[in-house]
């Protein structure tokens, strides 16, 4: 993304289309030209290109040769990404298109709205218009962007923050006032299917064979279905015993395989477009899913109004020595205790390898980091705006290895995301966290009374350990 700078004033916008259709045609291109534009019109010709211009706001196929770009103006912008898409997209299949949009959904625009100071922002969001795009065919070629300035509105300061923030959670495209786009025409996307889990599994080339074979076939045994598998893995790695292993477990029927091969900082990103479920999950060749994991999470997602669902999970830790094969050492549960705590998603990054996503529930929710491509910070920007179900009891997960630091994986740790809960909730979770540290220090003290008691009642002893206290004392003092 290309941004532009701040200071860049919106009555600037016909001098930065011309400047950026300019730069995006070359000398000899047919260029139908929608809207009222007479500058832009003897611009394009001064260039040199053939100029069709239709100035009525609707598109038209012009006669003669299929145009190379199309330019929306003025109105035609908004008429033609709210009901003309479609019709462009066939009429004009190769056609890149380009236009400028004032955000109607900015943060700027949503806040003077709700405050009552500006009237509702005429025109397309560009959430709005990204959806509309996707559904029509299109994809986003090239994308230059003014951010909306902070400290617009009458609001103290950090409550604009806060709201701005919230937002931008959500969805990046509030922080967006005005762009200038180019979108060109690829396979439209394919509504989520319903009542499907899509699970897409990295492949880490570092990882062994048998890691990734195990963790294939724990998927292969799952009671959830449907269930589709995304093997996502970096276009240079080597495939031959992962694909044996999909292979041999596919015939079982259990899921349907699918390979996504993309670079490696675009794994997930790649893997998620291709997705069709309305349900997520995201593993690693380290996870061990057991056979009732996802429909346990699947059927409380469907009996709550939660956009999440996490399960309690086993970290499977490896000891070995010299001359011998690696042995689990321990099996040790995550996170603890019956409630999931806002701190257990960054003392626990893991728990992004044993949660569902219902993708229907999260609106434009950015499921990558932004700018990132990863997922580490996942359950933490998911848990700043959505309240998860939280599966207690005996795990139903494991992930084998080292404990991850927070944040790791393939993304660092989110930047101080901003917190949507009701003050009653944060009460709770208070009041609670005392009473169980009042419990805690409470057995702890009735343990050492009992073993003080059992003491007292063998003299000898009890009297050794005084006499050996204070020896101890004794030798330590100057």
């Amino acid at each position: 993304m290309n941004a532009m700078p701040e200071e860049v004033a919106t009555s600037d916008a016909p001098e930065r289309l011309t400047a950026f259709v300019l730069s995006r045609v070359r000398a000899g291109a047919v260029v139908c030209l929608v809207g009222e534009a007479k500058p832009l019109a003897a611009a394009l010709r001064a260039h040199g290109c053939d100029v069709r211009e239709q100035p009525g706001p609707a598109w038209t196929r012009p006669e003669g040769t299929e145009p190379s770009h199309v330019v929306l103006t003025g109105d035609a912008v908004s008429h033609v990404l709210t009901g003309g898409l479609e019709v462009l997209r066939q009429e004009a299949p190769r056609a890149e298109v380009l236009f400028h949009l004032r955000n109607a959904g900015s943060a700027r625009a949503l806040l003077e709205t709700w405050l009552g100071t500006a009237p509702v922002r005429a025109g397309i969001s560009e959430q709005g218009m990204l959806r509309r795009l996707s559904d029509a065919g299109y994809r986003i070629a090239h994308r230059e962007v003014l951010p909306g300035a902070s400290g617009s509105t009458a609001l103290a300061a950090d409550a604009e923050q806060a709201l701005r923030a919230l937002l931008a959670q959500l969805s990046v495209s509030t922080q967006v006032e005005e762009g200038l786009y180019a979108i060109v025409p690829e396979a439209p996307a394919r509504a989520l299917e319903q009542g499907l889990l899509s699970v897409v599994l990295l492949h880490d080339p570092r990882a062994s064979a048998a890691m990734l074979d195990e963790a294939l076939f724990a998927l292969a045994c799952q009671e959830q279905q449907p269930l589709e598998l995304l093997l996502a893995a970096p276009e240079d790695s080597d495939l031959s015993a992962a694909e044996a292993s999909l292979e041999r477990y596919a015939k079982l029927g259990t899921f349907q395989p699918r390979v996504v091969r993309a670079p490696a900082g675009d794994l997930y990103a790649a893997a998620l477009r291709q997705a069709r479920g309305q349900y997520l999950a995201l593993l690693d060749a380290r996870c061990l899913v057991y056979p009732r994991h996802y429909a346990h999470l699947v059927q409380a997602l469907q009996g709550s109004s939660a956009a999440w669902a996490v399960a309690r999970s086993f970290r499977t830790e490896w000891a070995s020595s010299a001359g011998a094969m690696p042995y689990v050492r321990a099996k040790v549960p995550f996170p603890l205790g019956e409630q999931l705590e806002v701190q257990h998603l960054t003392l626990h990054p893991e728990l992004v390898h044993v949660l569902v996503i219902d993708r229907t529930r999260i609106g434009p929710f950015p499921l990558t980091g932004v700018g990132q491509g990863g997922i580490g910070d996942l359950p933490v920007r998911l848990g700043a705006l959505f309240v998860p179900v939280f599966l207690g009891g005996i795990a139903s997960c494991e992930v084998r290895g080292p404990c991850m630091a927070p944040g790791g994986g393939a993304a660092s740790a989110s930047s101080d995301p901003w917190l949507l809960r009701r003050v009653s909730a944060w009460t709770a979770a208070v009041v609670q966290t005392r009473e169980e540290a009042l419990l805690a220090r409470e057995f702890r003290h009735r343990l050492v009374d009992g073993v003080n008691a059992r003491l007292h009642s063998i003299p000898w002893i009890h009297d050794t350990l005084r006499a050996l206290a204070d020896r101890l004392k004794l030798d330590r003092t100057p």
